[in-house]
């Protein structure tokens, strides 16, 4: 009886998985196609010219340097700690690549430059970087 079967050969194509793949890839491009439709979708902000009297941003950096004596120089200008921040803070605020290059003696201990970093990354620094002075 099997034997009969086989021979006969394949009399009809089974469409089940077939229809099953189809409807999969129906579902598929149904989810998709307004993701990708968001997605093309182009959006342009309006420009905002500068007012009058806003401050011009620049790439300046900010120079802070700690000496072995305690004295905290801001751009070669001695800063009392207490007005360390606020300084910063109106320096950065001017700066449009916000980075701050912060330096010591030798002899200083290293939490003081620690707390200058942090001092820095506080008023807003956005880069720090620090180098040896040449003496």
């Amino acid at each position: 009886m099997q034997i009969d079967q086989q021979e006969g050969g394949l009399t009809e194509i089974n469409l089940t998985s077939l229809i099953d793949v189809a409807l999969v890839l129906v579902v598929i491009f149904m989810v998709m196609t307004p993701m990708i439709m968001q997605s093309q979708i182009m959006v342009s902000a309006p420009k905002v010219g500068t007012a009058g009297g806003a401050e011009k941003q620049v790439d300046a950096c900010i120079e802070i340097h700690l000496t072995r004596a305690g004295v905290i120089l801001l751009n070669d200008q001695p800063v009392a700690p207490q007005a360390l921040h606020e300084s910063l803070r109106r320096l950065l605020s001017q700066s449009r690549n916000k980075l701050v290059v912060v330096s010591a003696d030798e002899q200083v201990v290293h939490d003081r430059v620690v707390a200058l970093l942090d001092a820095a990354r506080q008023a807003g620094a956005k880069e720090l970087s620090i180098v040896k002075r040449k003496l």
